[in-house]
């Protein structure tokens, strides 16, 4: 029973780094897209 428990809460954790990771990389991604409309947009 302690094994499985330990074993669920391993597996949870590890999506929830999975998750934080993934909303970091595309909100990096959001980020560096927006400069980029920013640049365009200067140079007219």
């Amino acid at each position: 029973m302690f094994i499985t428990l330990t074993v669920l809460a391993a597996l949870i954790s590890g999506m929830f780094v999975a998750s934080v990771a993934s909303t970091v990389t595309a909100l990096r991604r959001e980020s560096d897209d927006y400069k980029a409309l920013i640049e365009r947009h200067r140079a007219f």
